[in-house]
């Protein structure tokens, strides 16, 4: 990470080209610094303690609630816990695939500003971090490029980004989208998956989804404005994508095959507290959860 030397003012000017969805990335980001600094975190980061404590100083000039809610610590405990048990399950998802492909090469779809890459590299990994334009220019004040960790400053839906990669016969990708699928509409995530199997035949695919009853939920007068009130964030953040179960990402095109699905209640994290109880429904268990697929098979290579 570079030397967190930004200031205030410059912060205010990043922080006011990024738009209203993007919002949704500086969540994970608190959630994980204030997880860092409990006595027994379930993950880790002091670089994301020293760079939210540098955002506070663009924060606490900012009209948009979400921003003056993060800079005061306003996240909900159970908040707090749940991204950071996903933190910890995505930080998992990379480890098994590089112990399993030392040389395969990562790509973080909608990074926003998050440091996976540096919790998990082993020295020989490649990594992408792709998103908006206007969130890499952030990203970058705050990370440095090397000649394995690169920035693609562009939408995941304009497709020539795919053309940055790596074109190398046999190559593993492994592909991350964490928080990001529910806030694209429902055709532009199966354009997207369907896009990757195409171009990336072998390799591997791990996603937050949210189920499609919760997105109806969410995009009611009643759930819009419970989620606008618990964080913060702009009329325009709304969940658009949802799928009836995991499998059904297999019916969008041959050769997507489902390998594993995890949820916030399978590790029975106790500090979750009574939202344990929701783990005992099946649907519940499901409202937002993580699937990991094999872009077609290693023979199609």
């Amino acid at each position: 990470m570079n030397d967190l030397n930004l200031d205030a003012v410059d912060a205010v000017d990043a922080v006011d080209a990024v738009d209203a969805v993007s919002e949704t990335l500086f969540i994970p980001l608190y959630a994980l610094a204030l997880e860092s600094q409990t006595q027994q975190p379930i993950v880790e980061d002091q670089e994301m303690v020293n760079l939210t404590e540098r955002l506070n100083q663009a924060f606490s000039k900012q009209d948009a609630p979400i921003f003056r809610r993060l800079a005061g610590g306003g996240l909900p405990d159970l908040v707090v816990t749940s991204l950071a048990l996903r933190v910890r399950r995505y930080d998992r998802y990379v480890r098994d695939f590089l112990k399993r492909t030392p040389e395969g090469i990562v790509v973080n779809i909608g990074c926003g500003l998050d440091n996976r890459r540096n919790r998990v590299d082993n020295g020989q990994v490649r990594w992408y971090d792709i998103d908006l334009p206007a969130v890499i220019a952030l990203r970058r004040r705050f990370f440095d490029e090397t000649e394995r960790f690169h920035f693609i400053p562009s939408s995941v839906l304009d497709f020539d980004w795919l053309d940055e990669l790596p074109d190398e016969p046999g190559r593993r990708f492994l592909f991350i989208a964490e928080g990001l699928f529910m806030y694209l509409a429902q055709d532009d995530v199966r354009k997207l998956v369907t896009t990757l199997l195409e171009h990336n035949r072998g390799s591997e695919l791990v996603a937050e989804v949210a189920h499609r009853k919760i997105v109806r939920i969410m995009n009611s007068r009643f759930g819009r404005g419970k989620f606008q009130r618990q964080f913060g964030l702009s009329e325009d953040v709304v969940y658009q994508c949802g799928l009836e179960d995991g499998t059904e990402i297999e019916s969008w095109a041959r050769g997507l095959k489902l390998l594993d699905e995890w949820t916030y209640f399978d590790d029975d994290e106790p500090r979750l507290r009574w939202l344990r109880l929701f783990g005992l429904s099946n649907f519940c268990r499901h409202v937002q959860w993580t699937v990991h697929y094999r872009l077609g098979e290693i023979s199609n290579l």
